[in-house]
């Protein structure tokens, strides 16, 4: 019979000799996760034993960390913002630094357009739909067209539309950059937001081991990590209503070069946004009236 507590000290052993930096806190994440119960739940009846099922899949969970697998795969979700999303090894997992482009996109797109009920909003390269399905939950009366290259990716976003209870408010296309939405081109978006493929080859050859389970078509954007962002800023503002907005996530270093972008594509004023680590994270800018 194994207890809660030994199968954590043994997790963490395994995942501290793997080169995990907090290994007793992600044996913690695995096992919450396997059986359902909070960190605290577990620590405070942590003589109950395991059942032999219930073993054999946290040290399955463990083994696949020890891989380097990242916890959010296994788990199946990752939380974003005040929500929780379903993530596959379809969809980028949805990190905190992110979480400033959606609020910053939010906040902007209400003191722009604050008497409009019925927003119109683009997520370009919606992956899970972390972005978009957000926007939606912080601005009740938008719609959403969500825009992802990988049919996969999609059906990740559609089930989190229905779980995050919006899925009615969401329509979803298939393809390439703003190539799907021509048929919006009259009426124009009040918001658009993209964070698409930002690293250079070369970056993509240096990441953690975790990273690599992501998908590399949602992550390398050519050699010096900026082509999907060249092809976006070339017509974007052909899709944006008067005075529409526009916000793009960007890659440590990017932000004067994303910022010429913006200016050769018809926004004379981008602005940058840091992240909690003081580092240029968001671009964004208004077309004219």
């Amino acid at each position: 019979m194994v207890t809660r507590r030994q199968a954590l000290a043994a997790a963490a052993a395994k995942l501290k000799a793997a080169g995990l930096e907090r290994p007793w806190f992600e044996a913690q994440v695995l096992l919450s996760a396997r059986l359902g119960l909070s960190a605290a739940e577990i620590i405070g009846h942590d003589e109950e034993v395991l059942s032999p099922a219930q073993l054999r899949d946290y040290e399955e969970a463990v083994a696949q960390r020890v891989r380097r697998r990242p916890a959010a795969y296994i788990i199946g979700k990752k939380p974003f913002l005040r929500w929780e999303f379903i993530v596959t090894e379809d969809v980028l997992i949805p990190r905190p630094e992110t979480e400033i482009l959606v609020e910053t996109a939010a906040a902007e797109t209400a003191r722009q357009f604050p008497a409009q009920f019925r927003l119109r909003l683009a997520d370009i390269g919606t992956g899970s739909g972390a972005i978009g399905l957000s926007l939606l939950k912080m601005l009740p009366g938008a719609c959403l067209a969500a825009v992802d290259l990988s049919e996969r990716a999609l059906q990740v976003a559609r089930e989190n539309a229905r779980l995050l209870g919006v899925l009615e408010r969401v329509i979803f296309y298939a393809g390439d950059l703003l190539r799907p939405l021509a048929g919006w081109r009259e009426l124009g978006f009040h918001c658009i937001a993209a964070n698409l493929p930002y690293l250079s080859r070369a970056e993509y050859k240096t990441l953690q081991p975790e990273v690599l389970h992501e998908p590399p078509l949602a992550l390398v954007s050519g050699a010096d990590g900026l082509f999907h962002y060249r092809r976006l800023l070339r017509n974007v503002k052909e899709y944006l209503a008067p005075g529409g907005l526009l916000f793009v996530e960007i890659g440590d270093g990017q932000a004067e070069e994303v910022k010429k972008l913006f200016i050769a594509g018809g926004f004379p004023r981008p602005r940058a946004e840091r992240d909690l680590g003081g580092k240029e994270r968001v671009v964004w800018a208004k077309a004219a009236k």
